[in-house]
């Protein structure tokens, strides 16, 4: 994306210099109002990245979900008897069970859930009806951090992704030499999204996300590729088509120097709030029509190599390794609807809270600056000045 940054530092060295005449003794440094500003700014960056991080794993979740069904409650392992059922109505022994004899015996109101067993939640409703029901299910089987699982290996998967892409980045120079690297650095880091998507699923365990990575069969990593790639695509779209636009509303030819000084010079440096309107538009645009469906696709490819003799905290189909066509094709209407309604909620509660912070750190910031917070305010009017789709 073009360095816009230019003019906004040309705005502030304009308002500095034509800012009131400086005193003979330098402004005192206001402590206490740049301890609120510092403080303000890590509660908030802190906030929004707790909040972002527990709605990916809802995501997740109510990605993955199914309604359990027949393949929820059948047995991962046959019973020693071959008989469906046990005796007086209890439920079957299974062959890992022959070691827990005595304890079955001592306990035979509470029987053994063999692995790969689903038997929580309520049947004909999806835990992720809702983002807080959800959220209650969660602390309520696995304790109050739970909806922060996975945490530890998402942390891990970013910074690989960020050395990734430098390396990457190195080797395309060109301007969109950073989208092809982008795609290469999510196929590269996949098998650590795939782990974290593991982890969501399975319930508390004293397992490591390093140690579930050393165990998870390559073929398993193999499978998801495509879909992994397919998000890659999909997602540095999203960010390539605005880059167009932007490159086509505001030329390189407005940095040129030198710049032409008439006044009916065609070359706008800023953007207009239509054309910024229009960008945002395209984005999100793609976002939805492009992104959210692979990512829907990929969530559920990786679910679909989850373990077959391993539990999970929600009930989704385990019937074998998913296609791309056949992980959405599988994708339910309803499944789709509870996704809509777990935006509809969510996004404009972030947006709002953004916003609300947004402001607040504007006027802090000029409490920080004393005299000087008045650039801020140039900076603004200078942008507003730009509406005619000309530089001032």
């Amino acid at each position: 994306m073009l360095d816009l940054r230019r003019r906004a530092f040309d705005a502030v060295a304009m308002a500095v210099t034509s800012g009131p005449p400086a005193n003979d003794q330098p402004e005192p440094v206001n402590v206490f109002a740049i301890i609120i500003f510092m403080v303000t700014l890590f509660a908030a960056g802190v906030g929004f990245i707790l909040f972002d991080y527990t709605f990916q794993v809802v995501k997740i979740l109510t990605i993955v979900e199914d309604l359990p069904s027949d393949y929820d409650l059948a047995p991962a392992y046959d019973p020693v008897d071959g008989e469906s059922e046990g005796e007086d109505g209890m439920p079957p022994h299974y062959r890992d069970d022959l070691a827990d004899a005595d304890h079955t015996a001592e306990t035979p109101t509470t029987p053994k859930v063999a692995p790969g067993l689903y038997l929580g939640g309520t049947p004909g409703k999806y835990i992720t009806s809702s983002f807080r029901h959800t959220i209650r299910y969660l602390r309520q089987e696995a304790g109050f951090f739970s909806a922060w699982r996975g945490f530890s290996v998402n942390i891990v998967y970013a910074v690989a992704a960020s050395c990734v892409n430098g390396i990457f980045r190195s080797m395309f120079p060109f301007p969109f030499g950073k989208y092809i690297a982008g795609v290469l650095v999510m196929v590269a880091v996949s098998p650590l999204s795939l782990v974290h998507t593991h982890v969501v699923l399975a319930p508390p365990t004293k397992e490591t996300w390093f140690g579930r990575l050393s165990r998870l069969p390559f073929r398993a990593i193999l499978h998801t590729l495509p879909a992994a790639l397919l998000v890659a695509v999909t997602g540095q779209l999203t960010y390539a088509l605005p880059d167009l636009m932007v490159k086509a509303f505001v030329p390189q030819r407005a940095f040129d120097d030198p710049t032409p000084r008439s006044d009916d010079n065609p070359y706008q440096s800023m953007l207009t709030p239509l054309q910024c309107l229009a960008i945002y538009s395209v984005f999100l645009a793609s976002h939805v029509l492009l992104f959210i469906p692979s990512m829907i696709i990929l969530y559920r490819v990786q679910a679909s190599v989850y373990s077959p003799t391993e539990e999970a905290i929600i009930p989704f189909e385990r019937t074998g390794a998913l296609s791309i066509v056949k992980a959405w094709t599988s994708y339910t209407a309803e499944g789709r609807w509870r996704l809509v309604r777990l935006y509809a909620r969510v996004m404009p509660l972030v947006w709002l809270a953004a916003f609300a912070v947004g402001t607040v750190l504007f006027f802090e910031l000029r409490w920080v600056m004393g005299d000087r917070g008045h650039v801020l305010d140039v900076i603004l009017h200078q942008w507003l000045r730009n509406q005619n789709g000309r530089a001032p």
